[in-house]
């Protein structure tokens, strides 16, 4: 949360509200009229207020008093909905049904128009509705029954029922879908030019390759056989066409798309060239080796992406919407409106933010919050899209739209991390195509230059030497087991709750070096309670209090809401409102003016008396002169010391507090945390100005983050290198701005998140270095004549696999 002493950036707004005939005197009788800054009140209350007015209005009504047992109504929304799930059987089946359809009309009329229903309108509806059920008296009405708010049994699948073969034949097509879906999604990305992404051999694919090589390898094996006779050149041949023209293929596509240069031109130019030396065993045995080398990298990847895809599959394609009749509708979760009726069953993950009406159970957020403890659910209580849900029927009313929900903000971020690459990912990516040209042309002149000036070694043994070097140089590996260290790595910190925007996220995390947090809300419990409050000769405590309570009721600030909360009462009406950002608000009450700010309003607006008390301090002043001030205390969180500690054991040279507080809490808390620097009492627009002024003038050779909780701090979090937002709260306008999206308020998810990006990257540099070694270690040997060209194919093939299984250890990291 962004400092309690900091109020809300924006234009100061002036609200004229209903004055209250109570003067000083603080009579607190009547309710507050609704207003900027003030709950509204929630769908419910506002179909129960509506509906029983309809009721009793109708029952009043001459005309309409004959069909007043027509038009019964129910007493809210979410006990028509709880009767849905429990329909009742001591009324007739018809009057059941006509009851439940008035009151879902009734419903309908509240939404579109929530002003009063005056008595001839109600009268009017109340006849028209008469007039219907006369001319419709005979009809048959449906029953109303619970049959579609059945639990459906736990496991239940599409492939129930089937047959043995019906099933494998099922899940087949499944697959065949999802890798034709990502074919043209792949493809529409590359015809933008837009990067592809690697794409693993589904197991069709596979189990056809393999069938396909086992082939190739048995010609082959005829062949090596029979060389001595006229028919081992058709077998060399039918093995060599089986295994290249995939290849061929492949060049071709690529070539029409515009990727000209990539491992397969350099595999076809190595195996063509070995096939019309005479070294055709070789030729395709190299073809067969990279195949099989293939498989098995992508069934590696193939196993890492499924343990990913786990953490990102957290959202049904489809949820249960029930009306008032009990009749249940699948819809997309992006329908959802706010306020509809959502069944959930068992085992199904919920898919909206919403408060339980009905059920009980436990919810399992782990994938958006990374904490493995189900949290038990019950009524009342608020429950996220993506959790996986597991009890009773559970009926909840949904509370945002789809869009609005902190699962989307989550899915947001990754799909912008997309387009967002390492500096070292995208070196290797763009690197490799830049130097496959280049050794095409060295590997051109390695056949021809040499045999100028050494005549004892023939043309053809150079030209086979060159040919090697195409295949040694190849960047499969390199390709492959970089950024897969990045996606291992953005899912091992999706697994503990840390959502981040791409590999460069990762990356610029790895190099931190200074830290700069939010004091409240962020390294502080941002639970403000009032500890004292100070008096004056004509205002006593409790007077001070009311006043404060009356002025800042409209205002949103946390320091305002903890003043509300502690007053026992409801505050005054008042009849203007104006906030000040940063300062503090002014009210009216009847004639009088009213200020409650900090010291810096109270000396702009010429208040007299006003003593330095330190601390978090509201003061007022009452026509000008000061009535009193209330101190207010929050507590520092237990995980903060520990969190900025193993920051600093993990390379932060700096950490700083920006805090619109005063100095003493800020003193207190970098003392009792470890901080560095403070800098208090800033208004919103300052903590911009001084997060730049620090990014410019403290040396570090690393990226500086920011930390807050991306409601009031939006400028700071698109300043730094690294924004990140903690918690659920701030996370829809953030999630454009952000770097990382921390889905919890617990500091140690910081110092996971460094020590995970580190080891990332770390790893990610040692499979590039080990790869480059490796491979100018075998450019030297085939340049001697040492290597050979099937051994730089297994050499290439071994390194892809290794360089994989490493990558893999990150999803390990703790």
């Amino acid at each position: 949360m962004s400092d309690k002493n900091t109020r809300h950036a924006g234009q100061a707004e002036e609200q004229p509200l209903e004055q209250s005939s109570a003067l000083p005197e603080l009579d607190h009788e009547g309710s507050p009229s609704f207003g900027t800054g003030e709950d509204l009140p929630s769908p419910t209350e506002l179909l129960n207020d509506l509906l029983a007015g309809l009721e009793g209005e109708i029952q009043g009504s001459e005309s309409a008093a004959h069909e007043a047992d027509s038009a019964n109504v129910g007493s809210s929304a979410d006990q028509m909905a709880a009767a849905a799930v429990d329909a009742t059987t001591e009324q007739p089946v018809e009057e059941q049904a006509q009851n439940l359809s008035d009151a879902d009309e009734d419903v309908n009329v509240s939404e579109q128009s929530p002003d009063p229903i005056d008595a001839e309108e109600a009268s009017e509806a109340a006849a028209d509705s008469a007039q219907e059920d006369d001319d419709d008296e005979a009809a048959e009405l449906p029953p109303v029954t619970e049959t579609a708010l059945t639990v459906a049994p736990n496991g239940s699948h599409e492939t129930d029922g089937m047959t043995l073969i019906e099933r494998a034949q099922y899940h087949a097509r499944m697959r065949r879908r999802e890798q034709t879906r990502l074919r043209r999604e792949n493809a529409k990305r590359g015809a933008s030019g837009a990067e592809v992404p690697y794409q693993a051999m589904s197991p069709i694919d596979m189990r056809f390759t393999l069938i396909r090589l086992a082939i190739a390898a048995i010609f082959l094996i005829f062949g090596v056989l029979l060389r001595q006779t006229g028919v081992g050149f058709v077998f060399y041949l039918i093995a060599y066409l089986i295994t290249v023209l995939p290849i061929v293929g492949t060049v071709a596509h690529h070539f029409t798309h515009g990727k000209y240069f990539d491992e397969y031109l350099l595999i076809l130019i190595a195996s063509l060239g070995a096939f019309l030396l005479g070294n055709r065993p070789e030729a395709s045995a190299i073809l067969i080796l990279h195949d099989v080398g293939k498989i098995v990298s992508d069934l590696v990847l193939a196993s890492t992406h499924k343990s990913l895809t786990k953490q990102t599959d957290f959202i049904p394609d489809r949820a249960s919407v029930v009306n008032m009749q009990g009749e249940e509708r699948q819809v997309t979760p992006s329908e959802i409106k706010k306020g509809d009726f959502v069944l959930v069953r068992s085992g199904e993950r919920i898919p909206i933010d919403g408060i339980v009406l009905r059920g009980e159970g436990t919810v399992d957020d782990t994938v958006l919050t990374g904490e493995n403890e189900p949290v038990p659910v019950s009524k009342n209580a608020k429950v996220l899209a993506g959790s996986l849900y597991t009890g009773s029927l559970l009926l909840l009313r949904a509370v945002a739209r789809f869009e609005d929900c902190a699962v989307n903000q989550i899915l947001r971020v990754q799909e912008e991390g997309k387009e967002k690459k390492a500096a070292l990912e995208d070196s290797v990516a763009h690197g490799a195509a830049r130097i496959i040209p280049v050794i095409i042309v060295l590997a051109v002149l390695l056949s021809i230059i040499p045999p100028l000036f050494n005549s004892g070694t023939s043309m053809a043994n150079w030209i086979y030497r060159a040919l090697t070097i195409l295949v040694v140089c190849c960047p499969t590996a390199l390709a492959v087991s970089v950024p897969l260290c990045f996606l291992c790595g953005s899912g091992r910190l999706t697994q503990k709750g840390i959502h981040v925007k791409g590999s460069e996220a990762i990356e610029k995390m790895a190099e931190l070096r200074m830290v700069v947090f939010d004091k409240t809300g962020t390294l502080t419990a941002g639970n403000l309670r009032v500890k004292e409050i100070h008096g004056t000769q004509d205002f006593n405590q409790e007077s001070c209090l009311a006043l404060a309570a009356a002025a800042e009721q409209f205002s949103q600030h946390p320091v305002a809401r903890a003043v509300v909360a502690a007053y026992p009462s409801v505050p005054q009406k008042i009849s203007e409102f104006e906030e000040f950002p940063g300062r503090g608000v002014r009210a009216r009450i009847g004639n009088h003016n009213l200020l409650a700010g900090n010291r810096r309003l109270m000396v702009s607006r010429g208040v007299k008396g006003v003593p330095d008390i330190p601390g978090t301090v509201v003061y007022i002043a009452y026509e000008g002169e000061y009535a009193g001030a209330i101190v207010l205390e929050d507590t520092v969180r237990q995980e903060a010391a520990e969190t900025v500690k193993g920051l600093k054991s993990q390379g932060v040279l700096r950490t700083v507090i920006l805090t619109g507080d005063t100095e003493l809490p800020t003193h207190q808390a970098a003392e009792a945390i470890g901080i560095d620097t403070t800098h208090f009492g800033l208004q919103p627009e300052e903590k911009a100005s001084k997060m730049e002024f620090l990014m410019r003038t403290i040396p570090t050779d690393g990226t500086a983050a920011y930390v807050g909780d991306g409601v009031n701090d939006i400028e700071e979090l698109k300043m730094a290198d690294v924004g990140i937002a903690m918690g659920v709260s701030g996370s829809q306008q953030s999630a454009s701005v952000t770097n990382v999206l921390v889905m919890s308020n617990d500091l140690t998810k910081l110092s996971d998140a460094l020590r995970i990006c580190r080891r990332t990257h770390s790893i990610a540099l040692q499979n590039m270095v080990v790869v480059i070694l490796i491979k100018i270690l075998l450019a030297l040997l085939t340049l001697v004549g040492v290597a050979y060209m099937w051994q730089a194919v297994a050499a290439d093939v071994l390194l892809t696999v290794l360089t994989v299984l490493n990558a893999a250890r990150i999803l390990g990291i703790k």
